[in-house]
């Protein structure tokens, strides 16, 4: 296994985290590498296609970018959500643990959408990490054909995928709109996800499950938690019409909308969703009839 270590001590073979994926990525892609990163603030936006690889901070590591989508860039055109990414990560067998992952452009009012990590990856596993931002926080690939107005998406995706299979444990994920999104396979396990302040509506997830995929979003013994006086913060809403999100023995904060989850202002979807709630804990209310419940399962 080849190790590269990322730091500013004398036996460190880079001093920024991107040049240690540049040197990977020029080993051969059936190898296993390993990124160590040491302790410290790494101010970078950074872009991976390396495969059989592990990320691992040692101590508090911080990545930190400051793009978002509402960024004029020189030939005029706006950044766009899927350019804005402080990590995007393609590739397959991969595992990152132990760092903080950070988007400081701000709030969507000021910045728009902006991603921290935007996850392309296949068989991916993502332990113990901070995930941090305000809309969009979390992009989990594959994405939709193009976007809903007709258009191609914008975004460093080399490789187009169909399925990516992604696992989330012991996680910390922050956001106010549509926080985790995408159309990606993906677990959560006891991950802590913190809805922070906003005027008006918040939502955690927002998938854009394939209409032929099995699973979308699951979410076990995860913990749903918020900044105080948050308020009206809903489950999910679909970014696509065949939207799968489950919550299954979950703690549900008081910040959750009565009303749990919306259509996004289309009932049209509420007869191709699959929304599921099982066994959670916490505010529990009446939720609307295309909502299954425990009991219902």
């Amino acid at each position: 296994m080849k190790e590269v270590i990322i730091g500013n001590q004398t036996f460190c073979q880079f001093p920024s985290i991107q040049e240690g994926l540049d040197y990977l990525a020029d080993m051969p892609e059936g190898e296993e590498k390993q990124l160590t990163i040491l302790e410290g603030t790494y101010n970078e936006t950074l872009t991976s296609y390396v495969s059989n690889l592990r990320i691992q901070g040692v101590g508090q590591v911080r990545i930190v970018g400051h793009f978002g989508a509402r960024e004029t860039l020189l030939d005029g055109s706006e950044r766009g959500t899927f350019r804005t990414a402080t990590f995007f990560v393609e590739g397959e067998n991969i595992i990152i643990e132990n760092i903080s992952i950070e988007n400081q452009a701000g709030p969507g009012t000021i910045a728009g959408q902006a991603v921290a990590l935007f996850n392309y990856g296949h068989q991916v596993s993502v332990r113990n990490c901070r995930l941090l931002g305000h809309q969009d926080t979390l992009c989990t690939g594959p994405l939709p054909d193009c976007q809903k107005d007709g258009t191609p998406f914008l975004s460093p995706i080399k490789k187009p995928r169909t399925w990516c299979y992604q696992k989330y444990e012991h996680c910390f994920i922050s956001g106010t709109i549509d926080f985790i999104f995408g159309g990606a396979d993906a677990v959560f396990e006891n991950c802590q996800l913190h809805s922070l302040a906003k005027d008006g509506r918040g939502y955690i997830t927002a998938a854009s499950t394939p209409e032929n995929q099995n699973h979308g979003y699951s979410f076990v013994q995860c913990y749903l938690s918020a900044e105080p006086n948050t308020q009206n913060v809903y489950l999910g809403r679909p970014w696509r019409p065949y939207a799968k999100t489950i919550f299954k023995h979950c703690f549900l904060g008081e910040h959750i909308a009565p009303e749990g989850w919306s259509n996004w202002g289309n009932p049209q979807n509420e007869q191709t969703v699959s929304y599921y709630e099982i066994e959670n804990y916490g505010t529990q209310n009446k939720r609307p009839s295309w909502i299954k419940r425990s009991e219902e399962t």
